[in-house]
């Protein structure tokens, strides 16, 4: 992939103050353009990933969610919002099918998301598991769900903005939790799914970030994580200064370039020319054993 070239710009942030919104609809905040984790993470790809994603006027629309994306959300709104539960989401009746005349018109007549029973289950099983646990179970008991904060980076100017899954009060700050599915919830397993996912970049983005929108100290940031298979093990995180240091540099080289590449209108993607590869680090050492 090469440079993509372009005199385009985000949309207009439709003047939108810096600070702290605890009612605004995710609709609107996802529609406000403003430097995110998500970006930065494809920035990190490349930029030209992050403009053909976030920015190219010829992007196809979004398709249809994946099955994990369904439950993740699911779980989500079962852990943070489970008084809208009812209101979000309808469960197909039993023995329903789409193929027919009624179960056509019954789905056509939904203003909700269509789930079945099984998939609500799942969702409350893994919402009880990470509440259970006690550390965590205090910090869900109180806070705010989904409030969107938005800053200015000073050195940039850049708008920016985060959106806590569940802020709660902690002393003179609060403390951030994000929840998180995943097929392996142990130490070992997560600790992949962070560097996977570059989850250590959203932790340090949405802490740096919450106080630089509030003024308000955030004494951590929280990965509640629990297994979409039952039975759905959960386990709650918190990473170290020495990785969170690395994030926030990483996370500002990657706005700086962003910057960069609106001033240019240069969006690089990967090398041109044909360049020599080698295998990572682990298979390397396979070979080596193989030897």
């Amino acid at each position: 992939m090469g440079a993509i070239e372009t005199d385009l710009l985000p949309c207009e942030a439709s003047a939108v103050f810096p600070g702290l919104y605890t009612s605004m609809p995710a609709e609107r905040y996802h529609a406000i353009a403003a430097m995110s984790a998500g970006g930065l993470k494809r920035m990190q790809q490349s930029p030209a990933h992050f403009f053909g994603i976030q920015m190219d006027p010829n992007r196809p629309p979004p398709g249809e969610p994946s099955p994990a994306m369904v439950n993740g959300t699911l779980v989500h709104c079962a852990l943070f919002e489970p008084d809208t539960l009812d209101a979000r989401y309808v469960i197909k009746p039993d023995g329903m099918s789409f193929s027919t005349k009624d179960g056509k018109a019954w789905r056509a007549k939904q203003t909700r998301i269509i789930v079945d029973v099984e998939q609500m289950a799942a969702a409350r099983a893994q919402s009880a598991r990470l509440r259970a646990l006690p550390e965590l179970g205090a910090l869900l008991a109180d806070g705010i769900g989904e409030s969107s904060a938005f800053w200015i980076d000073e050195k940039t100017g850049e708008l920016c903005k985060c959106r806590p899954d569940w802020t709660s009060p902690a002393g003179d700050g609060v403390v951030i939790v994000d929840g998180k599915t995943c097929q392996d919830a142990s130490p070992e397993g997560f600790g992949r799914a962070i560097w996977n996912y570059r989850y250590h970049l959203q932790a340090a983005w949405y802490a740096d970030g919450y106080e630089r929108a509030t003024g308000t100290k955030v004494h951590g940031f929280v990965f509640a994580a629990v297994e979409s298979s039952w039975p759905h093990q959960a386990a709650a995180y918190m990473l170290d200064d020495l990785v969170l240091d690395a994030a926030r540099r990483e996370n500002r080289r990657l706005l700086d370039l962003y910057a960069e590449c609106k001033r240019t209108g240069v969006w690089p993607g990967y090398a041109p020319s044909i360049s020599l590869i080698t295998l990572p680090a682990w298979a390397n050492r396979q070979l080596e054993n193989a030897a």
